[in-house]
């Protein structure tokens, strides 16, 4: 691991190669909570306290965290994020300790690198007037344009495949006590959704999600202890992948490690294929291309591949019963939380035109002529 270093105000600190492991986790809904209110001064103030850099800052839209640019003297660039204090806070570490295991183990991996602050930590801890605390990091800035906003990116499918192939393979040796914490976004917890489907009004969407909650049930929850597993990415879509936009022909970023999870390598391969469902008459050539790509690197297994058209099924699920439910919970916010709901649902209607037998066959036949 790099030295502690002094730290000019023109030059970013190093980054950190290896971090040791904390303390389980439980879990909370974030959206109940505001994000830290954090103005641009005190953002200054910790910026120049906690790591010993000065700049030009401005605030960036966030969910839950309050994160902030930073354009050094230099030019450099950084990501300084305060954390949501209702965020448990080894939940954090875990999502911290896997960007220094990538940048370990795979360097030109295009994460973000987390930077030591000037007490050599990881991390740093600071408690508000309100009396709320918040872990405050310090990340190097990956600049360029989320690919959900690049037309037609139908030809980075196979790149979009094979960067998820390589990230999940350099997260291999990576564990965290942290990781087996209950998120119900991951698709082996959607037996979890059930009380929620209370809120789909729709009496026919409310009954196709529940003939998919009764096959996981019957169908797919017992093979999944049996399948490959590990700490995933868990949200790899277009809105976290980023392009250069001037010429978007390869991935160039990887953002928002918030819903890494241990779980089957293949629920984290079917979040990544739910986005590539494609409009027209082939919606399942994206997704074929993706998959052919990621086998190169990583190969599947079969029981993997016969798993797929259901657990992609699942997502779009999964997106469909959450939205619902926190908008219903949430009424101010359903706008933003209902973004993804008509993409998922127009996904589902897609798969539904094949059976799952079809499915896997073209998954085989993209396999074998890539």
């Amino acid at each position: 691991m790099p030295q502690p270093c002094p730290m000019p105000s023109g030059r970013l600190p190093s980054v950190i190669s290896s971090a040791g492991p904390t303390d389980s986790v439980s879990t909370i809904d974030l959206l109940s909570h505001d994000a830290p209110a954090i103005t641009i001064e005190r953002a200054a103030e910790l910026a120049w306290e906690i790591y010993g850099l000065r700049g030009k800052i401005r605030p960036l839209t966030a969910e839950k965290d309050a994160n902030f640019h930073i354009v050094l003297p230099l030019g450099e660039e950084a990501l300084l994020k305060i954390t949501n204090a209702a965020e448990d806070r080894d939940v954090t570490h875990m999502q911290t300790a896997a960007l220094i295991h990538l940048n370990s183990v795979d360097p030109s991996l295009p994460v973000p690198h987390v930077c030591r602050a000037l007490s050599g930590e990881a991390s740093h801890i600071i408690t508000e007037p309100t009396g709320q605390s918040h872990v405050v990091r310090l990340l190097t800035y990956l600049s360029g344009t989320v690919l959900s906003e690049v037309d037609g990116y139908s030809s980075l499918q196979r790149d979009i495949g094979s960067l998820l192939a390589r990230l999940t393979r350099a997260l291999r040796g990576f564990f965290h006590p942290a990781a087996g914490h209950l998120l119900q976004w991951d698709i082996k917890q959607a037996h979890n959704l059930r009380p929620m489907l209370t809120a789909v009004d729709d009496t026919d969407l409310r009954r196709q999600l529940t003939h998919l909650l009764d096959r996981f049930d019957a169908e797919i929850a017992p093979h999944l202890p049996l399948l490959r597993a590990q700490c995933v990415h868990n949200d790899f879509n277009p809105h976290n992948l980023l392009v250069d936009s001037s010429a978007p022909r390869h991935i160039t970023g990887i953002i928002d490690f918030g819903d890494m999870v241990h779980t089957p390598i293949v629920c984290d391969l079917a979040v990544a294929c739910s986005y590539q469902i494609s409009d027209g008459p082939h919606p399942l050539d994206n997704i074929a291309k993706l998959i052919a790509s990621y086998h190169s690197v990583l190969p599947l297994e079969e029981a993997e591949i016969e798993l797929l058209p259901d657990l992609i099924r699942l997502r779009h699920a999964t997106t469909l019963t959450i939205g619902a439910w926190r908008a219903r919970r949430y009424p101010h916010n359903a706008a933003y939380i209902l973004r993804n709901c008509t993409a998922s649902r127009r996904g589902l209607n897609a798969l539904d035109q094949f059976s799952i037998s079809d499915v896997i066959s073209v998954l085989h036949n993209a396999i074998r002529a890539s």
